[in-house]
């Protein structure tokens, strides 16, 4: 297929030169100016279009109109299920073109009854013509077409006397121009199986003149219930994940897609003979879970060798990536140091100059190519002196955002909108991999409508050409077909009403349900918008919102209700999809675990037992395949059955503090309660969280390294002094490592000791660091920060929230830097002080990692030296925690 490289401007209103069509702004800051422009009068813009015979006259408007309508007579396009028109394309009309003929032919034949010929335009066509693409009618019947500013994609709908036109670029714009035609007689195609032909025998149109191009050059919506090729071509997005062909005039196509590091230098083919390929991390050259190392001249000749190799391999592809792999580890050796200082700290700009280098030289033997890379994690936010090439297409990956509100008017996401618009200023090629869907549980609600509602429009204002918009697959997720459908409106033209869209969803595919199903979806909306008639909560990607008893009782009323309106089983059937997410909201909500009588069990674990295996065969008979992207649905399935159990819980007591722990979930302990305050000291994970329960808390790992490296298993018991105030804690793993943990209780003050001792009991030297966290509840995060003074250089001081940046994150302390023997949580407000004491000469590094997402969370980790220990040498960790 062709594609521009240098894009044109769209969804603007046109100024006429002096031929008559449309003028065109070339550079990044004129294009910005005219979307601007085109935003501002958007309001204004006059209907295009009627259709007779009492349809709704609300139609859409031109994007681009680029004529005044005049007071020509009306084209009686049927009458009585009659027409005297006939359809014409060119002998040489392109594959979607002739598709378009024969889809206008079909619905003007269901609408009205009344079946045009097609024609081609070599034949002797008389009468009434309604022409389909360009041909030599669209010339000598005096069309004014204007073909060179359409694009692959635009269209333009005009009539002329009795005759009317529907033609654009010959990829797919003819037949754009034909479905959004279609649309303007009343006809919607919501879902795969769901749409709506009206029936009129007599269709009368008002002169039209019409112009319209899409509002960004790449439109995926990666939902399963979006792939269907009618429903991609005939709400006209072109991704590649959908089953587009020839037919439709093809799609964009990557290969690969994304995260490419290893598949264009694949670590088992290289790694041992060339380990300065791959990224330095720890004074080590890592071959898993890493990068690769952007600045060495080898990797460079190699990916470009390698990307030429997959565009002669893929001449159907567009679009290469060249991406970072799906986790930090980038390289910190020297050279790719130096670059990311030279470009004011980015981690984008060794990869971004690594990119530029690969398109260069693509370009030189592969001129229209175009070399994808990502903005994602580490590289999110621009680099200070290098620019994307023209032929680069930056992908911003907006992964730590709040998805329940507008990007511009929620403080968790003023780090988002700072870094779109610094990427805006250097470049016009912009895409965003955006998120809609919770991928560890893809039936979990997703309460992200008033969030889409603003923030397509925005990208599409600060210069955004394509978006790729993350839903579930397979099909099922949270309401998938409705998310397809309003996403796909939007894409084209950011202008859509919204809700008005939504509304029209309802009415198609639940028929006389959709009142009950439209108030269904504003109660979850309810959940993240404004008190005092929201609760204001904020929805991550992989988190949920929660329900209190009271709107999940009105949710299964509206259900219930929707049920009793529904008219045929079709219809029952989707709206028993629909309530499979608040079934499995329910659900996960009853996994919470909480402590009783000795045990640590979920709340809800009598009902879990029955209605959790009755959950899974209705989601198996409704189609369900997965319910995360991490695994099919019997290990989704298998994983949480095997959490509906209870475990045994050690308590330790002293006259400030209660300790609960739980030997048989790693020796960790779970709840730790400030008795003076009633406050709870730990974090308390949501059970959406992964590895729930056995998660976050005061614990202690054993480790072979300080990354990549899965933990030492270990089988804990547990042994509790008379006083209560001690528990020892003894495990072994399969590899000969012993460990002995101690946990006491200060006796009148709030202080808890830990001590973690791992000795090497196999006849084989087994490589061991220990570490040791406290996963604490901070309070309130605006108030919250970490205070140190490290083992040289001045003291650290951290706010957890800062303006304009994530509201998560990670640091490593190490060498110099580590702290010398305390660290401490400060929160005024909250009036909490947590301190934590440790032999310096114990430890190797601290990290502290927090987030203010749902959580009020700050994770205090210490690790120990490294060893490499003999049989019988032991390596020990000693952390003590007190409260103020």
């Amino acid at each position: 297929m062709h594609f521009h490289c240098k894009r044109p401007a769209i969804l603007q209103v046109v100024e006429t030169n002096q031929s008559g069509l449309p003028s065109r702004p070339q550079s990044p800051q004129d294009l910005r100016t005219a979307r601007a422009n085109s935003a501002a009068s958007a309001q204004s813009a006059p209907a295009c279009a009627t259709v007779s015979d009492g349809m709704n006259r609300n139609l859409l408007c031109a994007l681009l109109p680029v004529l005044v309508l005049t007071a020509a007579p009306s084209l009686r396009l049927t009458e009585n299920g009659r027409s005297a028109y006939s359809i014409v394309i060119a002998q040489d009309s392109s594959p979607s073109e002739r598709r378009a003929a024969a889809e206008l032919q079909r619905f003007l034949e269901e609408i009205s009854g009344a079946r045009l010929p097609i024609l081609p335009d070599s034949a002797s066509v008389r009468g009434n013509l309604l022409l389909v693409g360009r041909s030599r009618l669209t010339s000598s019947l005096r069309f004014q077409i204007p073909f060179d500013q359409l694009g692959d994609e635009g269209f333009a709908i005009q009539s002329r006397g009795p005759h009317l036109a529907i033609a654009g670029g010959r990829l797919r714009g003819t037949m754009y121009g034909v479905y959004t035609f279609l649309e303007k007689l009343g006809c919607r195609w919501v879902a795969a199986d769901a749409s709506r032909i009206p029936k009129r025998r007599t269709i009368t149109l008002a002169p039209i003149d019409e112009t319209q191009k899409p509002a960004f050059e790449y439109r995926e919506v990666y939902l399963s219930e979006a792939f269907d090729q009618d429903w991609a071509a005939r709400n006209k997005t072109n991704g590649m994940s959908t089953r587009l062909d020839e037919s439709t005039g093809g799609k964009i196509q990557y290969y690969p897609f994304v995260h490419t590091f290893y598949s264009i230098l694949p670590p088992a083919e290289h790694f041992a003979q060339h380990p300065e390929y791959y990224s330095l991390i720890d004074g080590k050259r890592r071959g898993a879970q890493a990068q690769l190392c952007l600045t060495n001249p080898d990797v460079l000749r190699l990916t470009v060798a390698k990307v030429r190799q997959w565009m002669n391999e893929h001449p159907e592809a567009t679009i290469f990536s060249v991406s970072q792999n799906d986790y930090y580890g980038q390289c910190e050796c020297d050279h790719c140091r130096r670059v990311t200082r030279e470009e004011g700290g980015a981690e984008s700009g060794p990869l971004l100059r690594f990119v530029n280098a690969v398109a260069d030289q693509v370009a030189l033997t592969h001129p229209g190519k175009l070399i994808d890379t990502l903005a994602y994690f580490y590289s999110e936010a621009p680099p200070s002196l290098t620019r994307p090439r023209p032929n680069v297409r930056v992908r911003m990956c907006p992964i730590g955002a709040c998805n329940a509100h507008p990007y511009e008017q929620c403080p968790h996401n003023a780090y988002i909108v700072k870094n779109l618009k610094a990427w805006a200023k250097i470049t016009s090629n912009i895409y965003v991999w955006h998120y809609n869907a919770n991928f560890s549980h893809y039936l979990l609600p997703v309460p992200d409508f008033d969030e889409l509602a603003a923030d397509i429009p925005m990208y599409y204002r600060n210069g955004v050409a394509g978006l790729f918009m993350q839903g579930s697959t397979p099909a099922g997720g949270s309401e998938a077909p409705l998310r397809a459908y309003v996403i796909a409106r939007m894409l084209w033209d950011p202008r859509t009403d919204f809700w008005k869209t939504v509304d029209e969803f309802h009415e198609i595919y639940y028929g006389s349900a959709a009142p009950s199903m439209r108030a269904y979806l504003d109660l979850l909306h309810s959940l993240v918008r404004p008190q005092p008639q929201g609760e204001a909560q904020h929805w991550w990607c992989c988190r949920a919102p929660r329900m209190g008893d009271t709107r999940l009782n009105q949710a299964k009323q509206l259900i219930k209700t929707a049920l009793a309106q529904a008219t045929d089983d079709t219809t029952r059937r989707r709206i028993r999809q629909a309530e499979l997410s608040l079934r499995y909201l329910e659900l996960r909500q009853l996994q919470s675990f909480t402590i009783r009588d000795g045990w640590y069990a979920p709340t809800g674990l009598d009902r879990l037992k029955t209605e959790w295996p009755a959950f899974i065969a209705d989601a198996k008979a409704l189609g369900v395949t997965r319910l995360s992207e991490e695994a099919e649905l019997a290990k989704d399935d298998a994983n949480f059955t095997a959490t509906l159990r209870a475990y045994r819980v050690v308590t330790l007591e002293s006259s400030t503090l209660r300790l609960h722990l739980v030997p048989e979930l790693n020796a960790r302990v779970v709840h730790i309660l400030d008795k003076r305050s009633g406050r709870e000291l730990l974090n308390q994970p949501a059970a959406e969280e992964t590895s729930y329960p056995n998660r976050t808390g005061l614990s202690a790992s054993v480790y072979p390294d300080f990354v990549n490296a899965p933990a030492y298993t270990v089988h804990w018991t547990a042994e509790l002094s008379e006083d209560k105030h001690e528990a020892i804690l003894t495990g072994i793993t399969p590899q000969g490592l012993t460990l002995r943990r101690t946990i006491r209780l200060a006796p009148s003050e709030p202080g808890i000791h830990t001590e973690t001792i791992a000795g090497n009991a196999s006849a084989q030297p087994l490589d061991a660091v220990i570490q040791s966290q406290f996963d604490s509840d901070a309070g309130p995060m605006q108030d919250a920060l970490v205070e140190f003074q490290p083992a040289a250089g001045p003291a650290v001081r951290r706010r957890m929230i800062e303006p304009a940046q994530q509201p998560t994150g990670t640091e490593t302390y190490a060498a110099e830097r580590n702290p010398n023997g305390e660290w401490r949580v400060l929160n005024p407000g909250a009036k909490l002080t947590l301190i934590n004491r440790f032999p310096p000469e114990q430890t190797d590094r601290g990290v502290l990692n927090w987030s203010a997402k749902s959580q009020r969370r700050v994770v205090l980790g210490l690790w120990s030296k490294k060893r490499l220990l003999q049989p019988g040498e032991t390596v020990r960790l000693v952390s003590d925690y007190a409260l103020r």
